[in-house]
């Protein structure tokens, strides 16, 4: 069936200024809308405000993928250039729709990556969205954490707000602080994180995230320790620490097996295995502690109980229906493709938006332009996710069984591979 597209001219009854500067003068009056539909009326696309000048705009007519999820397009002409955009709506309450996150090829240290439609064809999803910035042409780790059907695969970042995460058909944003101990007879010590190599190794870090260090000062080494799962895969190259392998042995307590000090390496592990691996202190602790045949006990928890997914990004955009400038977030510079995550006060609804960029069709978005754009469309807070080349929405269009790329990747080669992605499923 053909869809009907409606077509907005704005007419603006002041100049406008162009740019996404905040003017302490009021806001110009609304603009006047004069709308040409072919049949029943669609919303009008809402006006970001700080948005450089538009002179029209257009929407698709909403698309039900399944009960729950529908998915829409919308364009603008800016004085800048033209912005297009994809919208996935989801309603968490409903039924039927099931949210979470998939890792690339299910482990966390994943070189190749594997792209959105991948990740989501090989789990069954009907839509998703790529996530979380990674350590690209370097581990492939993604840089937050990850929690998928409830299970913690990576650890958050300490003191970071731009996190999403999911709890009985709810989503909140903001930080989620994780705590650990490991306990070897009558010794314990701090465990810093799951799955986080960087956490016994600085360098490890930033041979990956370079791009978003430069932005921070560079952070102290925590030289602690991380416990590692089976969810981590085969690390080929770290610094020299001391690493730990132990069989499983109850729900919190294992069995030492091997303690290798100096291991420059992590091997893949088996799902009934677990590991610590140690830099600096934390290395010096586990060599002095750990011994075969020990028993070792390693308790893990989240300040939040209950999450069933959780996926990090870049910074947090909205707080409270308003732009948020996030004091631990770490965005990128200038304009470029966006995705964002949009969360509705009652945690209900998930807007997940890609605007695309870095070419004719569409020039894309500032970290504050992809804010203003998530005010108008009504959310109480958002999340900016991986952006650039990443940025990917697909669904599962009405009359297909395939997953179709919606936005248009800037890369030449098309569809980027990434680290994660946040997906929906039909129960």
């Amino acid at each position: 069936m053909r869809r009907s597209l409606l077509v907005v001219v704005v007419v603006w009854a002041l100049v406008t200024p162009v740019g996404i500067a905040v003017s302490a003068e009021p806001p110009a009056p609304a603009p006047v809308l004069a709308v040409a539909t072919a049949d029943a009326p669609t919303p009008v696309p809402p006006i970001p405000q700080g948005w450089p000048a538009v002179s029209s705009a257009s929407a698709t007519t909403p698309v039900e993928i399944i009960p729950g999820v529908t998915r829409f397009s919308e364009s603008y002409l800016t004085a800048d250039g033209p912005q297009h955009v994809q919208v996935l709506q989801v309603d968490l309450g409903h039924g039927s729709v099931r949210v979470d996150t998939v890792e690339s090829h299910d482990r966390i240290v994943d070189p190749a990556n594997e792209s959105t439609t991948s990740m989501g064809a090989r789990t069954g999803a009907v839509a998703g969205i790529n996530g979380d910035f990674f350590a690209i042409h370097a581990s492939g780790a993604p840089l937050g954490g990850v929690v998928r059907d409830g299970v913690l695969l990576k650890s958050p970042r300490p003191d970071f707000a731009a996190q999403v995460a999911i709890a009985n058909r709810r989503a909140t944003v903001g930080e989620v602080d994780f705590t650990g101990q490991v306990t070897i007879g009558a010794a314990a010590a701090t465990v810093e994180s799951v799955n986080t190599v960087e956490d016994a190794s600085l360098e490890y870090y930033t041979a990956g995230a370079a791009e978003l260090i430069r932005k921070k000062p560079v952070p102290r080494a925590i030289d602690g320790i991380t416990e590692i799962t089976s969810d981590l895969g085969a690390v080929a190259t770290i610094p020299a620490g001391t690493l730990v392998i132990a069989h499983r042995d109850g729900k919190d307590a294992a069995v030492i097996d091997q303690v290798q000090p100096g291991a420059t390496s992590v091997p893949a592990l088996g799902p009934d295995q677990v590991g610590l691996l140690g830099g600096g202190p934390g290395a010096d602790w586990l060599t002095e502690h750990a011994k075969p045949g020990a028993r070792m006990r390693v308790s893990t928890d989240l300040s939040r109980t209950g999450i069933d997914a959780l996926i990090g990004g870049a910074t947090v955009l909205v707080r409270d229906g308003a732009v948020f400038d996030d004091p631990t977030g770490m965005p990128p510079s200038g304009r470029n493709p966006e995705t964002m995550i949009g969360v509705s006060k009652d945690g209900r609804q998930l807007t997940l938006v890609v605007i695309d960029g870095r070419q004719e069709s569409s020039i894309g978005v500032t970290p504050r332009e992809a804010a203003e754009y998530l005010v108008a469309h009504g959310v109480d807070s958002g999340v900016l996710l991986d952006g650039g080349g990443s940025s990917t929405l697909a669904a599962r269009l009405p009359g297909t069984t395939a997953l179709t790329v919606l936005n248009q990747p800037s890369d030449p080669t098309g569809e980027r591979p990434v680290a994660n992605g946040l997906f929906v499923y039909s129960r």
